[in-house]
């Protein structure tokens, strides 16, 4: 493990070697260059959880398509390879929120943040022309899998934590520096850089709340965190009483987002959320 930090380094040591199963496995035949649709359905078809999500994803209204994805290399040719690693990992979400007790968050308000902040980032990507949006979609889909493995590697001083943001009006990550030294946007970046995951999204998630010192990914980074502003602001937050990180307003340009450009987004988040939602919970 790259960090040196012994609390930082117990809180993921759970997580760094026990990725999904699937992921593992399609981590490795995307690897190989002579990759066949047909050995991608054999893994795929082994979860039946991840083959209604992705028949689901290729049937949802984001594609609009005018007749039924009802075959798995069907499904492919429409939604692509890349987002299978992406879905997989999506479910770690899914399966550790059911791990958390509702006492210590409100799981719901969680989980709908993330999916909002997904489906904004891929509105804000779309709007800009961006041809790789199922990769900013992820990206705001798992921005705070950081606070996850805070929330269950250490309840305590995660609600006290929770508890000091809501009294004192003061955004999470910023706390969590004061209590740990370290903000669950590290965690989640070690974490995603420990599975070999994409660069950007590394950059994204660890910059998401400080968009400009993100270096190699700019772009990524900056739409991540105009979406996680924007989601807040729409109501898609942790609950009544906490408190957004402030907007950087110097990389607002660089994504495009203007007054008349937040009607979309706005509509894009709230017409996709049921959907989505469904696609990840069932």
């Amino acid at each position: 493990m790259s960090s040196k930090n012994a609390v930082l380094d117990e809180l993921v040591s759970g997580w760094i070697g026990s990725p999904p199963v699937v992921f593992n496995k399609l981590q490795e035949a995307l690897s190989d260059p002579d990759l066949s649709f047909k050995e991608l359905d054999a893994i795929i078809s082994a979860d039946p959880s991840l083959t209604a999500r992705l028949l689901k994803v290729a049937n949802s209204s984001f594609y609009a398509l005018d007749s039924k994805v009802e075959t798995i290399s069907h499904a492919l040719g429409i939604v692509g390879v890349k987002p299978l690693i992406e879905m997989a990992l999506s479910t770690v979400m899914v399966q550790k929120l059911q791990g958390i007790s509702p006492a210590l968050l409100n799981i719901q308000a969680f989980w709908k943040h993330n999916v909002a902040c997904g489906l904004a980032s891929r509105a804000i990507a779309q709007n800009l022309g961006r041809e790789n949006l199922e990769s900013f979609y992820t990206a705001g889909m798992l921005h705070d899998i950081g606070s996850l493995i805070i929330y269950q590697g250490n309840p305590r001083k995660a609600k006290e934590i929770l508890t000091r943001c809501q009294a004192e009006g003061r955004p999470q990550s910023e706390v969590e520096e004061e209590v740990f030294g370290f903000s669950h946007a590290r965690v989640g970046a070690l974490i995603f850089k420990e599975w070999g995951l994409a660069p950007s999204l590394i950059e994204a998630v660890r910059y998401h709340h400080y968009p400009s010192e993100a270096k190699n990914f700019p772009l990524e980074t900056a739409v991540l965190h105009v979406a996680d502003f924007l989601v807040y602001k729409m109501k898609y937050n942790l609950g009544d009483g906490y408190t957004t990180h402030p907007l950087d307003p110097s990389v607002v340009p660089m994504t495009g987002v203007t007054r008349d450009s937040l009607t979309y987004i706005h509509q894009a988040v709230n017409t996709q959320m049921a959907e989505t939602l469904d696609i990840f919970t069932h």
